[in-house]
């Protein structure tokens, strides 16, 4: 596997996660379909190095060159410098914040100034020195920070994508790699800033201070996925939602009571972020998209446009007529997952709400609203999430008042 003192091979998908998967045996390479001699062809036939056999990666690989994963058997290991040579010039750094003890000083262009990188600190100094390297080199420490939480990650994208790109082993030195261009769908990510989405880029900042705290990694990714996600790129999904679609079991209020516990973690952000939360017209579309994944959804019969315009409508109803603000005298939601006490009414819930309304009275599918409302919230004991988030009330109001808004009773009052 090791090629010399300085290079290493390794699969594009997944780095050397799936290690115990490669082969190297030029015969069984080529009955796999690739070509192992050193004259190399077309870079996705040529597997001089080995191959990764790991399904995963495979789908992953074909994925991004728009071929069928039927019909290729592996993925071809590629040769690169090892870890300590990567680029990434986040890590760059001589300089430890002596204020948090956590975080590591950062240069800032624009400002001209070096930032504490931990999200909870934010101080800053002008009196440091830019340090310069040829290319910037990400040291030991920081790629061993990462590479315990990509591990931590494993397999389970579900818990960062969306709106995150699941990349575990980003690498600058891969030759001949075709650009890829993400197109991220209304319904599915909308945000004001533009930014780098490779997940760990963006809760690197949250994992650190999280690091010496009581929990697994992966309860950490998961905590600070959904605060980043919500807070930052305004990516709304109800928490119950989130873990039915990444699988969360006992994992969600663990990773939750790590901030319980800690409940400075992420105040700031949420002070500073919280207005995000109020539903709008680019909410409904991120709920709705994610609601469609649900269940079989007829898009012959329904056109997505006009239940994002009706969904609007009937946020302006539930607003004008006074429900939300009665809603928001009711604690719906579980101190855990609270937001320290921020939120009351479970975010995304009145999305839901508003999509669960406009796709009953326009599907032109009798009582399709209400599968609707029972995918939103389902009986099976296997995935009745939203019953350990919400409280009684919560509960109360999904079975009683959710029915009677799909169907225009209460907004007809």
């Amino acid at each position: 596997w090791i090629l010399s003192e300085d290079v290493q091979v390794v699969c594009p998908e997944c780095e050397d996660l799936n290690l115990d998967e490669f082969i190297f045996e030029s015969e069984t390479i080529e009955q796999l379909g690739f070509i192992s001699s050193e004259e190399k062809t077309d870079a996705e036939e040529w597997a001089g190095n080995g191959l990764c056999l790991n399904l995963k990666c495979i789908e992953q690989w074909c994925e991004r060159r728009n071929i069928d994963s039927r019909f290729k058997m592996g993925v071809p290991l590629i040769s690169t410098p090892k870890h300590d040579n990567i680029v990434e010039a986040k890590y760059e750094t001589v300089y430890k914040c002596e204020e948090c003890n956590i975080g590591e000083y950062t240069y800032n262009s624009h400002n001209l100034n070096h930032e504490c990188d931990n999200a909870f600190c934010g101080s800053v100094r002008f009196d440091l020195e830019q340090t310069t390297t040829s290319g910037g080199v990400l040291g030991d420490q920081g790629y061993e920070f990462r590479s315990f939480y990509k591990k931590a990650l494993g397999e389970r994208s579900e818990v960062v994508d969306p709106p995150y790109l699941f990349n575990k082993a980003p690498n600058p030195f891969l030759q001949n790699q075709k650009v890829v261009n993400i197109k991220l769908e209304k319904e599915e990510f909308h945000t004001s800033q533009k930014r780098n989405l490779s997940w760990f880029e963006c809760l690197h900042h949250h994992l650190k201070p999280l690091e010496d705290l009581k929990g697994t990694r992966f309860q950490k990714i998961v905590l600070s996925a959904y605060m980043d996600k919500t807070l930052e790129l305004q990516h709304i999904e109800p928490l119950w939602m989130y873990a039915q679609r990444a699988k969360l079991g006992g994992e969600l209020k663990s990773a939750f009571t790590i901030f319980e516990n800690n409940p400075e973690l992420f105040s700031e952000l949420i002070e500073k972020k919280k207005h995000v939360l109020q539903p709008d017209e680019a909410s409904l579309q991120c709920v709705y998209g994610l609601i469609k994944s649900l269940l079989p959804w007829p898009g012959d019969r329904i056109k997505d446009e006009t239940i994002i315009m009706e969904a609007a409508n009937v946020l302006k109803k539930l607003s004008s007529k006074g429900f939300i603000e009665q809603m928001n005298k009711f604690n719906l939601i579980v101190p855990t997952y609270s937001f320290n006490g921020q939120v009351q009414i479970p975010i995304g819930l009145i999305e839901c709400i508003c999509i669960i309304n406009a796709v009953e009275n326009h599907s032109g599918i009798d009582k399709f609203g209400i599968d609707v409302k029972n995918a939103i919230f389902p009986n099976r004991s296997e995935r009745e999430h939203w019953k350990s988030i919400m409280t009684s009330k919560g509960k109360q109001f999904v079975d009683v008042i959710i029915p009677k808004l799909a169907s225009n009773y209460l907004l007809l009052e």
